[in-house]
């Protein structure tokens, strides 16, 4: 009934001489770093030279381009898309428009819209932008052996969205094995996976694919009898045969590797100096003092010494402002809209919390908002069974080295990262990348779960003398060497 409701309508518009917006009949897919396009047209053909013509991303006020008067409206664009829009228009006498977004990146990942207003009518249609990232081209290992097998390693890193890992026998059927997948500080997936053959397993290739198998990378290896005899002359053989190599090739292999490892941590280690989050003895150089703001805390979160938060099921009495959070969080009273800041979250042992930073103006009426940087939340959070996650914008599961008991938090402003840290072990957990815009402030939740077991959440002083137990991760980090045999790779379109 509603789809026959919605063809009259439609028809009806169409009679009185009113026009329908036509934009991308399912998501747009690039690859990141490409170029994305986006077209609009009006039904039946309408000249839009007149009419504005307004880009948005989410929602209808955060405007990636528009066109007004004639010309291009580039005052108006949110910062995160000034410099990367070019609006085509040579057809846009028939209706037609197209929005070149230039250098797509994985955060351009979500929901879009074009919007054409007259005089007399307005449409718009919305569509998905889906960014994929291509990893590296499988590196297959020989591990050694394993009972009466031979156990191998297959790894890639650098994907996005998270890819399928698969091995296959000679006849492309596919093999049981185990497999790792982690998320590294940037969204992207990286991936592992073992599998033990046996005596004539053949040809053996490792697939790394994306979930809609649009693309495949592949490694293959080949597993000839040799490697299962045994006898004392066939192992000699063979270990004189690796010597031999080993001679021959050994020095030259080393220092190849060795040189091009150097660069990458060199690379590495520029990178992290130049975006001031890699290393946690260098962000506590940044210590500042973070209290609580008990104006706009819920009115069952509890504040203690302006430091402590704690949760109780009695709500306390307290004079009604409009500024007050109606889900069970709290924000600082300082507010950060420049510089680099950092202060550390002693979490204990609760089962539930998340923490980070929040825009000043989010919506404090919505309970169950997610806390993705599009809803102006920047945050690390645990749930239950241990499992810490993210929003990048989508959500992000995490696997820190140890479970953090104390957490801390590094804002760059101008840079627009927000990296948390594991200060148990001194480890580094996760960056968060964005081009923030006016006043951030640090934020905590403390969820509701079993109230008998919960700790109160502090902030905590960031003193001199921790900061120098903190190491530099930089000071020893040299390559090592390692042995890995390495196989044609080749990529299925």
């Amino acid at each position: 009934m509603a789809l026959v409701l919605t063809l009259v309508l439609s028809l009806l518009r169409l009679g009185s001489g009113q026009w329908q917006v036509i934009g991308p009949d399912k998501p747009v897919q690039v690859v990141v770093g490409e170029d994305a396009v986006f077209s609009c047209f009006l039904s039946p053909k309408t000249s839009a030279e007149a009419m504005e013509v307004r880009f948005f991303r989410d929602q209808f006020y955060a405007v990636m381009h528009l066109y007004r008067e004639g010309k291009d409206q580039h005052d108006v664009q949110m910062p995160a898309y000034r410099g990367r829009t070019e609006l085509v228009t040579d057809f846009i006498a028939e209706g037609h428009v197209s929005l070149r977004l230039e250098k797509v990146t994985f955060s351009d990942t979500g929901l879009y819209g074009c919007w054409f207003s007259s005089q007399t009518n307005d449409q718009e249609a919305t569509w998905e932008l889906q960014v994929s990232g291509l990893g590296s081209g499988p590196l297959v290992s020989i591990m050694g052996y394993v009972g009466k097998g031979i156990q191998l390693l297959c790894k890639s890193s650098g994907w996005f969205p998270q890819p399928i890992v698969k091995w296959k026998d000679p006849q492309g059927h596919d093999l049981p094995s185990d497999s790792k997948v982690n998320a590294d500080r940037h969204g992207l997936f990286d991936v592992e996976t073992s599998l033990i053959v046996q005596e004539n397993a053949g040809s053996i290739s490792c697939s790394i694919q994306y979930p809609d198998q649009s693309q495949e990378v592949e490694s293959r290896v080949w597993i000839r009898e040799t490697f299962f005899q045994f006898s004392s002359y066939r192992l000699a053989s063979i270990l004189l045969g690796i010597l031999s190599c080993v001679l021959c090739v050994g020095i030259t292999g080393e220092v190849i590797f060795y040189s091009i490892s150097k660069r990458k941590t060199r690379a590495e280690l520029d990178w992290r100096k130049k975006h001031g989050v890699s290393e946690l003895r260098d962000a506590r150089k940044h210590a500042v003092e973070v209290t609580l703001d008990s104006d706009m805390v819920h009115l069952q979160v509890y504040i203690s010494d302006l430091k402590a938060v704690s949760y109780s099921n009695v709500t306390q009495m307290a004079t009604f402002l409009e500024k007050r959070f109606l889900k069970k969080c709290v924000v600082a009273s300082q507010g950060f809209q420049e510089g680099k800041h950092y202060w550390e979250v002693n979490v204990g042992c609760n089962k539930m919390w998340s923490l980070g930073v929040c825009r000043d103006d989010v919506n404090m009426e919505m309970t169950d908002v997610t806390l993705s940087p599009n809803n102006g939340y920047w945050v690390l959070g645990l749930e239950r069974e241990s499992q810490y996650f993210t929003f990048n914008p989508h959500r992000i599961i995490l696997s820190p080295r140890t479970p953090p008991t104390r957490v801390g938090v590094f804002l760059d402003y101008e840079v627009g990262a927000i990296s948390f840290f594991n200060v148990n072990d001194q480890s580094f957990i996760y960056t968060l990348t964005h081009q923030f815009e006016g006043l951030l402030r640090p934020y905590i939740q403390h969820y509701v779960n079993d109230e008998e077991n919960m700790t109160s959440i502090v902030i905590c002083p960031v003193s001199q003398e921790s900061e120098k137990e903190v190491l530099s991760d930089t000071d020893n980090l040299e390559p090592s060497p390692q042995v890995t045999i390495l196989f044609l790779s080749r990529v299925m379109p």
